[in-house]
């Protein structure tokens, strides 16, 4: 909206969003079942979140559907990811428990905090660019953590 959006298209938008979040939510666990190293698939959803937020700070009034599609096929991908790796990364289903209730507990902070962060930085700076700018540095060293998690080295430092 303060881009000038009308708040019925500025919520349509953000339906849209959560749509792609959806389909992703679906696909992308059927994807990722068909490798043993899923680094690839986690690697692909970061960049779709950071080219969606680069597309917003830099160029948000153009291809105005392409960054939220582009923000919720990464987001809606992470989520199910986060579980599947959980379960891979362990064979004692306990532990692969525990890691699992860990990571989402960690993951819901996580998800519980961003937008109250997001809304200090954009009150404190008047947009939200800054605060994308974050999300946008954050997904870029998790995307550095996740080429260096090999599947193959899994059972020599999980004992």
């Amino acid at each position: 909206m303060e881009l000038g959006w009308s708040e019925q298209d500025a919520g349509l938008l953000l339906g849209f969003l959560t749509a792609m979040e959806v389909v992703s939510g679906l696909v992308t666990p059927a994807i990722a079942n068909r490798r043993r190293d899923k680094r690839g698939v986690v690697a692909v959803l970061l960049v779709l979140i950071i080219l969606g937020f680069c597309g917003l700070i830099l160029s948000p009034r153009h291809l105005s559907l392409v960054w939220p599609c582009l923000l919720g096929l990464g987001i809606g991908g992470l989520f199910p990811m986060s579980l599947i790796l959980c379960l891979d990364h362990l064979d004692n289903p306990r532990r692969a428990g525990g890691l699992t209730a860990f990571v989402q507990g960690v993951g819901y902070l996580i998800a519980g905090l961003s937008p109250w962060l997001a809304g200090m930085i954009r009150d404190e700076l008047g947009s939200f660019e800054w605060a994308w700018w974050s999300l946008t540095a954050v997904m870029g060293v998790m995307l550095l953590i996740v080429m260096r998690f090999n599947p193959a080295h899994y059972a020599r430092h999980m004992r």
